[in-house]
Protein backbone atom coordinates (compact mmCIF):
# COMPACT_ATOMS: atom_id res chain seq x y z
CA UNK A 1 0.00 0.00 0.00
CA UNK A 2 3.14 2.65 0.64
CA UNK A 3 1.85 3.29 -3.67
CA UNK A 4 -1.40 5.50 -1.84
CA UNK A 5 1.19 7.90 0.74
CA UNK A 6 1.53 10.13 -1.70
CA UNK A 7 -1.92 10.57 -2.54
CA UNK A 8 -2.67 10.31 1.43
CA UNK A 9 0.36 13.02 1.99
CA UNK A 10 -2.32 14.86 -0.59
CA UNK A 11 -5.28 14.24 1.90
CA UNK A 12 -3.56 15.65 4.75
CA UNK A 13 -2.63 18.67 3.03
CA UNK A 14 -6.46 19.53 1.91
CA UNK A 15 -7.66 17.65 5.03
CA UNK A 16 -11.05 20.16 6.54
CA UNK A 17 -11.13 18.20 9.95
CA UNK A 18 -7.47 19.49 10.95
CA UNK A 19 -7.89 21.91 13.77
CA UNK A 20 -6.85 22.90 17.62
CA UNK A 21 -9.40 22.95 20.19
CA UNK A 22 -8.79 23.30 23.85
CA UNK A 23 -4.95 22.65 23.64
CA UNK A 24 -5.16 19.59 21.50
CA UNK A 25 -4.44 19.29 18.13
CA UNK A 26 -6.78 17.37 15.84
CA UNK A 27 -6.23 15.57 12.49
CA UNK A 28 -9.08 13.59 11.11
CA UNK A 29 -10.48 11.03 14.30
CA UNK A 30 -6.91 11.56 16.14
CA UNK A 31 -5.73 14.65 18.04
CA UNK A 32 -2.76 15.02 20.44
CA UNK A 33 -1.57 17.38 23.11
CA UNK A 34 1.10 19.43 21.84
CA UNK A 35 3.66 18.28 24.67
CA UNK A 36 2.72 14.66 22.71
CA UNK A 37 3.95 16.81 19.39
CA UNK A 38 7.04 17.79 20.68
CA UNK A 39 8.15 15.05 22.94
CA UNK A 40 7.86 12.86 20.08
CA UNK A 41 6.64 14.11 16.73
CA UNK A 42 3.88 11.44 17.06
CA UNK A 43 3.61 8.50 17.97
CA UNK A 44 5.00 5.93 15.20
CA UNK A 45 1.56 4.32 15.46
CA UNK A 46 -0.06 7.36 15.27
CA UNK A 47 0.55 7.62 11.53
CA UNK A 48 -0.14 4.41 10.70
CA UNK A 49 -3.64 4.30 12.24
CA UNK A 50 -4.33 8.01 10.33
CA UNK A 51 -3.22 6.28 7.33
CA UNK A 52 -4.75 2.79 7.37
CA UNK A 53 -7.98 4.46 8.69
CA UNK A 54 -7.57 6.47 4.98
CA UNK A 55 -7.01 3.58 3.34
CA UNK A 56 -10.33 2.00 4.60
CA UNK A 57 -12.31 4.87 3.63
CA UNK A 58 -10.97 5.52 0.05
CA UNK A 59 -11.45 2.14 -0.08
CA UNK A 60 -14.81 2.11 0.65
CA UNK A 61 -15.64 4.98 -1.43
CA UNK A 62 -14.02 3.47 -4.56
CA UNK A 63 -15.93 0.63 -4.76
CA UNK A 64 -19.11 2.83 -4.02
CA UNK A 65 -18.25 4.59 -7.17
CA UNK A 66 -17.67 1.41 -9.11
CA UNK A 67 -21.02 0.25 -8.13
CA UNK A 68 -22.42 3.68 -9.43
CA UNK A 69 -20.37 3.27 -12.51
CA UNK A 70 -21.93 -0.71 -12.69
CA UNK A 71 -25.25 0.80 -12.24
CA UNK A 72 -24.77 3.60 -14.86
CA UNK A 73 -24.32 1.47 -17.98
CA UNK A 74 -26.28 -1.85 -16.22
CA UNK A 75 -23.42 -3.64 -15.88
CA UNK A 76 -24.12 -5.12 -12.67
CA UNK A 77 -25.04 -9.24 -13.85
CA UNK A 78 -21.79 -8.59 -15.99
CA UNK A 79 -19.36 -7.33 -13.33
CA UNK A 80 -20.90 -10.07 -11.36
CA UNK A 81 -19.95 -13.17 -13.61
CA UNK A 82 -16.60 -11.46 -14.12
CA UNK A 83 -16.00 -11.33 -10.16
CA UNK A 84 -17.18 -15.43 -10.29
CA UNK A 85 -14.35 -16.04 -12.52
CA UNK A 86 -12.11 -13.96 -10.85
CA UNK A 87 -12.71 -15.60 -7.78
CA UNK A 88 -11.21 -19.01 -9.09
CA UNK A 89 -8.13 -17.15 -10.04
CA UNK A 90 -9.21 -17.95 -13.60
CA UNK A 91 -8.67 -13.98 -14.93
CA UNK A 92 -5.78 -13.06 -16.19
CA UNK A 93 -5.07 -8.81 -16.90
CA UNK A 94 -3.94 -7.80 -20.60
CA UNK A 95 -2.13 -4.33 -20.20
CA UNK A 96 -2.17 -1.79 -22.53
CA UNK A 97 -0.34 1.57 -22.85
CA UNK A 98 -3.24 3.49 -20.74
CA UNK A 99 -1.93 1.77 -17.91
CA UNK A 100 1.23 3.85 -18.48
CA UNK A 101 -0.02 7.20 -19.28
CA UNK A 102 0.39 8.60 -15.97
CA UNK A 103 3.48 8.06 -15.17
CA UNK A 104 4.56 9.79 -18.64
CA UNK A 105 4.80 7.44 -21.32
CA UNK A 106 3.54 8.27 -24.32
CA UNK A 107 0.37 6.07 -25.78
CA UNK A 108 1.44 4.11 -29.01
CA UNK A 109 -0.61 6.15 -31.58
CA UNK A 110 1.17 9.70 -29.63
CA UNK A 111 4.49 8.46 -30.26
CA UNK A 112 3.95 7.36 -34.09
CA UNK A 113 2.26 11.09 -34.38
CA UNK A 114 4.95 12.71 -32.59
CA UNK A 115 7.53 11.06 -35.06
CA UNK A 116 5.93 11.77 -38.44
CA UNK A 117 6.62 15.36 -37.76
CA UNK A 118 10.50 14.63 -38.16
CA UNK A 119 9.93 12.98 -41.31
CA UNK A 120 8.59 13.81 -45.22
CA UNK A 121 5.64 11.62 -44.84
CA UNK A 122 2.32 13.80 -45.29
CA UNK A 123 0.62 13.61 -41.62
CA UNK A 124 -3.00 13.26 -43.82
CA UNK A 125 -1.60 10.41 -45.15
CA UNK A 126 -0.24 8.96 -42.18
CA UNK A 127 -3.18 9.29 -39.65
CA UNK A 128 -5.67 7.60 -42.69
CA UNK A 129 -3.13 4.55 -42.11
CA UNK A 130 -3.96 4.56 -38.16
CA UNK A 131 -7.50 5.08 -38.83
CA UNK A 132 -7.57 1.70 -40.37
CA UNK A 133 -5.60 -0.06 -37.58
CA UNK A 134 -2.86 -0.49 -39.55
CA UNK A 135 -0.78 -0.18 -36.48
CA UNK A 136 2.54 -1.82 -37.06
CA UNK A 137 2.65 -0.59 -41.32
CA UNK A 138 2.37 2.78 -39.77
CA UNK A 139 5.66 1.74 -38.11
CA UNK A 140 7.48 0.32 -40.74
CA UNK A 141 6.54 3.77 -42.67
CA UNK A 142 8.67 5.39 -39.63
CA UNK A 143 11.12 3.22 -39.42
CA UNK A 144 11.86 3.23 -42.89
CA UNK A 145 11.83 7.09 -42.76
CA UNK A 146 14.26 7.54 -39.82
CA UNK A 147 16.46 4.94 -40.37
CA UNK A 148 18.68 3.95 -36.95
CA UNK A 149 16.52 6.70 -35.21
CA UNK A 150 13.90 5.12 -34.77
CA UNK A 151 15.19 2.51 -32.30
CA UNK A 152 16.51 5.39 -30.30
CA UNK A 153 13.37 7.33 -30.93
CA UNK A 154 11.68 4.26 -29.21
CA UNK A 155 14.35 3.56 -26.16
CA UNK A 156 13.63 7.05 -25.51
CA UNK A 157 10.14 7.24 -24.81
CA UNK A 158 10.06 3.70 -23.70
CA UNK A 159 12.91 2.67 -21.91
CA UNK A 160 13.46 5.14 -19.12
CA UNK A 161 13.06 4.44 -16.16
CA UNK A 162 9.98 7.30 -14.89
CA UNK A 163 8.48 7.62 -11.40
CA UNK A 164 5.46 5.28 -11.24
CA UNK A 165 2.03 6.78 -11.01
CA UNK A 166 -1.36 5.89 -11.33
CA UNK A 167 -4.02 2.66 -10.84
CA UNK A 168 -1.47 0.52 -12.43
CA UNK A 169 0.26 0.12 -9.24
CA UNK A 170 -2.64 -1.83 -8.00
CA UNK A 171 -2.35 -4.86 -10.64
CA UNK A 172 0.06 -6.63 -7.80
CA UNK A 173 -2.63 -6.59 -5.23
CA UNK A 174 -5.61 -7.98 -7.72
CA UNK A 175 -3.66 -10.28 -9.83
CA UNK A 176 -0.51 -12.46 -8.34
CA UNK A 177 -0.16 -15.15 -11.02
CA UNK A 178 -0.04 -14.05 -14.80
CA UNK A 179 0.43 -10.45 -16.31
CA UNK A 180 0.08 -10.28 -20.03
CA UNK A 181 1.41 -7.20 -21.71
CA UNK A 182 2.19 -5.29 -25.41
CA UNK A 183 3.73 -2.16 -23.81
CA UNK A 184 7.57 -1.93 -24.37
CA UNK A 185 8.02 -0.49 -21.13
CA UNK A 186 8.84 -1.56 -17.83
CA UNK A 187 6.47 0.01 -15.58
CA UNK A 188 4.35 -3.29 -14.83
CA UNK A 189 7.62 -5.37 -13.42
CA UNK A 190 8.61 -2.39 -11.22
CA UNK A 191 5.21 -2.52 -9.82
CA UNK A 192 5.57 -5.89 -9.06
CA UNK A 193 9.38 -5.70 -7.49
CA UNK A 194 8.05 -2.52 -5.74
CA UNK A 195 5.17 -4.45 -3.99
CA UNK A 196 7.41 -7.16 -2.99
CA UNK A 197 6.44 -9.79 -5.59
CA UNK A 198 8.66 -9.94 -8.69
CA UNK A 199 7.85 -12.14 -11.59
CA UNK A 200 9.65 -15.24 -11.80
CA UNK A 201 9.65 -15.65 -15.35
CA UNK A 202 9.72 -13.43 -18.19
CA UNK A 203 8.51 -14.19 -21.63
CA UNK A 204 8.13 -12.91 -24.88
CA UNK A 205 5.85 -13.16 -27.21
CA UNK A 206 7.32 -16.09 -29.71
CA UNK A 207 7.39 -18.26 -26.56
CA UNK A 208 3.97 -17.50 -25.60
CA UNK A 209 3.27 -20.99 -25.96
CA UNK A 210 4.62 -22.33 -22.83
CA UNK A 211 2.51 -20.07 -21.10
CA UNK A 212 -0.03 -22.74 -19.92
CA UNK A 213 2.44 -25.23 -18.49
CA UNK A 214 4.03 -22.25 -16.83
CA UNK A 215 0.74 -20.98 -14.95
CA UNK A 216 0.11 -24.80 -13.91
CA UNK A 217 3.08 -24.64 -12.47
CA UNK A 218 2.16 -21.73 -10.55
CA UNK A 219 4.88 -19.39 -11.55
CA UNK A 220 4.01 -15.79 -11.33
CA UNK A 221 4.79 -14.47 -15.35
CA UNK A 222 5.63 -11.70 -17.19
CA UNK A 223 4.03 -12.22 -21.20
CA UNK A 224 5.53 -9.45 -22.93
CA UNK A 225 3.63 -10.20 -26.26
CA UNK A 226 5.75 -7.53 -28.24
CA UNK A 227 9.21 -7.43 -26.54
CA UNK A 228 10.49 -4.44 -24.81
CA UNK A 229 12.11 -1.31 -25.86
CA UNK A 230 15.59 -1.86 -25.48
CA UNK A 231 16.36 -5.01 -27.90
CA UNK A 232 14.76 -4.47 -31.60
CA UNK A 233 15.54 -7.78 -31.98
CA UNK A 234 12.88 -9.54 -29.71
CA UNK A 235 10.86 -6.41 -30.26
CA UNK A 236 7.63 -6.96 -32.55
CA UNK A 237 6.66 -3.49 -33.45
CA UNK A 238 6.82 -2.68 -37.77
CA UNK A 239 5.48 -4.73 -40.21
CA UNK A 240 9.14 -6.27 -40.46
CA UNK A 241 9.43 -7.79 -36.99
CA UNK A 242 5.73 -8.77 -36.99
CA UNK A 243 6.74 -11.29 -40.50
CA UNK A 244 9.84 -11.82 -38.76
CA UNK A 245 8.46 -13.17 -35.58
CA UNK A 246 4.79 -14.56 -36.60
CA UNK A 247 5.29 -15.34 -40.23
CA UNK A 248 2.22 -16.17 -42.20
CA UNK A 249 0.22 -15.63 -38.51
CA UNK A 250 0.32 -19.38 -37.62
CA UNK A 251 2.61 -18.39 -34.95
CA UNK A 252 0.57 -15.41 -34.01
CA UNK A 253 -2.54 -17.70 -33.90
CA UNK A 254 -0.86 -20.08 -31.56
CA UNK A 255 0.16 -17.55 -29.22
CA UNK A 256 -3.03 -16.32 -29.57
CA UNK A 257 -4.59 -19.74 -28.43
CA UNK A 258 -2.20 -20.23 -25.82
CA UNK A 259 -2.98 -17.02 -23.71
CA UNK A 260 -6.78 -17.04 -24.43
CA UNK A 261 -7.04 -20.41 -22.33
CA UNK A 262 -8.21 -18.29 -19.58
CA UNK A 263 -9.82 -15.60 -19.38
CA UNK A 264 -8.59 -11.93 -20.09
CA UNK A 265 -9.49 -8.69 -18.48
CA UNK A 266 -8.16 -6.06 -20.87
CA UNK A 267 -7.26 -2.98 -18.93
CA UNK A 268 -5.88 0.30 -20.62
CA UNK A 269 -5.90 -1.00 -24.02
CA UNK A 270 -8.00 0.99 -26.35
CA UNK A 271 -8.62 -2.28 -28.14
CA UNK A 272 -9.29 -1.02 -32.09
CA UNK A 273 -8.74 -2.93 -35.12
CA UNK A 274 -5.17 -4.55 -35.26
CA UNK A 275 -3.12 -7.52 -35.81
CA UNK A 276 -3.92 -9.35 -32.08
CA UNK A 277 -7.60 -7.95 -32.52
CA UNK A 278 -7.81 -9.65 -35.60
CA UNK A 279 -6.00 -13.19 -34.64
CA UNK A 280 -8.53 -13.41 -31.41
CA UNK A 281 -11.46 -13.35 -33.69
CA UNK A 282 -10.17 -15.58 -36.18
CA UNK A 283 -9.71 -18.37 -33.15
CA UNK A 284 -13.40 -17.22 -32.01
CA UNK A 285 -14.82 -17.75 -35.41
CA UNK A 286 -12.78 -21.49 -36.03
CA UNK A 287 -14.13 -22.75 -32.48
CA UNK A 288 -17.23 -20.72 -31.56
CA UNK A 289 -18.24 -18.20 -29.01
CA UNK A 290 -19.53 -20.67 -26.54
CA UNK A 291 -16.38 -23.30 -27.03
CA UNK A 292 -13.92 -20.81 -25.48
CA UNK A 293 -13.33 -18.57 -22.33
CA UNK A 294 -15.18 -15.25 -22.41
CA UNK A 295 -12.79 -11.95 -22.18
CA UNK A 296 -13.76 -8.67 -20.60
CA UNK A 297 -12.43 -5.33 -21.16
CA UNK A 298 -12.67 -1.94 -18.67
CA UNK A 299 -13.49 0.81 -21.50
CA UNK A 300 -13.94 4.42 -21.32
CA UNK A 301 -17.56 4.43 -22.68
CA UNK A 302 -18.16 6.11 -26.14
CA UNK A 303 -19.70 9.80 -27.20
CA UNK A 304 -22.97 8.15 -27.90
CA UNK A 305 -24.83 5.31 -28.49
CA UNK A 306 -24.25 4.58 -31.31
CA UNK A 307 -20.50 4.40 -31.60
CA UNK A 308 -21.41 2.43 -28.13
CA UNK A 309 -22.99 -0.43 -29.69
CA UNK A 310 -20.75 -0.29 -32.92
CA UNK A 311 -17.66 -0.54 -30.35
CA UNK A 312 -19.54 -3.76 -28.84
CA UNK A 313 -20.78 -5.21 -31.45
CA UNK A 314 -16.37 -5.78 -33.07
CA UNK A 315 -15.58 -6.57 -29.45
CA UNK A 316 -17.82 -9.33 -29.33
CA UNK A 317 -16.87 -11.00 -32.58
CA UNK A 318 -13.64 -11.17 -30.26
CA UNK A 319 -15.90 -12.55 -27.48
CA UNK A 320 -14.64 -9.84 -25.65
CA UNK A 321 -17.47 -7.87 -23.57
CA UNK A 322 -17.26 -4.46 -22.50
CA UNK A 323 -17.60 -2.76 -19.06
CA UNK A 324 -18.15 0.88 -19.35
CA UNK A 325 -16.68 3.92 -17.33
CA UNK A 326 -16.94 7.45 -17.88
CA UNK A 327 -14.64 8.96 -20.23
CA UNK A 328 -12.50 11.27 -18.77
CA UNK A 329 -12.15 9.31 -15.19
CA UNK A 330 -9.76 7.10 -16.59
CA UNK A 331 -7.32 6.24 -13.31
CA UNK A 332 -9.91 6.57 -10.97
CA UNK A 333 -12.63 4.57 -12.46
CA UNK A 334 -10.32 1.47 -13.48
CA UNK A 335 -9.08 1.47 -9.92
CA UNK A 336 -12.75 1.67 -8.30
CA UNK A 337 -13.16 -1.50 -10.90
CA UNK A 338 -10.31 -3.03 -9.80
CA UNK A 339 -10.87 -2.77 -6.05
CA UNK A 340 -14.84 -3.80 -6.48
CA UNK A 341 -13.53 -6.93 -8.53
CA UNK A 342 -11.61 -7.91 -5.61
CA UNK A 343 -13.70 -6.79 -2.42
CA UNK A 344 -15.54 -10.07 -0.99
Amino acid sequence: MKHLKPIFADALAQEQNLFVDRGRVHIRNKHWAPDEILEGLLDPDAYNDLFLDWVLERKEELIESAKTILDEYGLQDRFGKLKEVYGRGAVVPFVGAGLSVSSGYPGWTAFLRQHVRETAITPDEFDQILRAGQYEEAAQRLADALGPAFNEAVENAFGRSRDISGCVQLLPYVFDSCVITTNFDDVTKRCYESAGKPFSEELSGEHSRELPRKLAEGKRILLKLHGTSTSPRGRILTAAEYQQHYGDGDNLQRAIEAICSRTLLFIGCSLTVDRTLTAIKSFVQANGHDNIARHYAFLPAPNNDVEKNACRDALVACNVYPIWYPAGAHDESIEALLLALMDE
